[in-house]
């Protein structure tokens, strides 16, 4: 379902922005565009009008106004790649109307204003302070079992926590549990630094020790 009720709320929300989230084309507004059974026109809405045309232009979605006939942006993915660099959101073409020019003036205030109450509100929060926090640790205990019974899990584990990796930490000591037929698993530890440490890096390098290592399971995770 569209963000927003109608038209009318479309038109106040643009009012203030270039786009329906962040500062960039998303599929937030191509979702909102195709919510659009047609696009007002720019007497009623400029906001919308204005933001639909964007839209359209970076898309190649059909634009069309009041109902009247889908008029396709003809090659203008290609020219908004050419011109990316120097993307002027409200690029007035030659058929811009002075009331239309006068609307885009007014607008990029309305704009700037509320860019500049944003950030005086951020500062006063203290959102831009940046401060130091402890990186965000994990306790990691995985499971890997063997092909056969007689494979030797303590060179095994020797081996595994030969893989460094910044962030990672192996743990100290292991154990084996028993699985089925006289094989046992080796069950070890790990703690990672969250940021930087994928456990996909991890449980992937060991199973690359295919001639030995038959599974390896992330048997829990935990926050430290």
């Amino acid at each position: 379902m569209p963000a927003f009720a109608n038209v009318a709320e479309l038109e106040k929300y643009l009012s203030t922005r270039s786009y329906i989230t962040g500062f960039a084309l998303s599929q937030d507004d191509v979702k909102e565009f195709n919510a659009l059974s047609s696009v007002p026109a720019f007497a009623t809405h400029p906001n919308v009008f204005r933001w639909a045309k964007h839209v359209a232009a970076l898309t190649g979605l059909a634009f069309k106004v009041g109902g009247s006939a889908p008029a396709a942006a003809a090659a203008a993915p290609a020219a908004a790649a050419k011109k990316d660099d120097d993307l002027n959101l409200f690029d007035e073409d030659e058929e811009a109307t002075e009331e239309e020019k006068a609307a885009t003036v007014a607008r990029r205030a309305r704009m700037e204003q509320a860019r500049k109450l944003k950030e005086a509100a951020d500062a006063a929060k203290g959102k831009k302070e940046q401060k130091v926090k402890e990186a965000e640790k994990s306790l990691v205990v995985l499971e890997v079992k063997p092909w056969e019974a007689d494979t030797d899990l303590e060179a095994l584990w020797k081996e595994i926590i030969k893989f460094e990796k910044e962030g990672l930490t192996w743990g100290q000591t292991f154990k084996l549990e028993p699985v089925a037929y006289g094989i046992k698993k080796l069950v070890l530890t790990c703690t990672i630094v969250d940021a930087l440490v994928l456990m996909d890096d991890v449980t992937e390098n060991i199973e690359a020790m295919e001639d030995y290592v038959q599974s390896v399971e992330v048997a829990s995770m935990n926050k430290i």
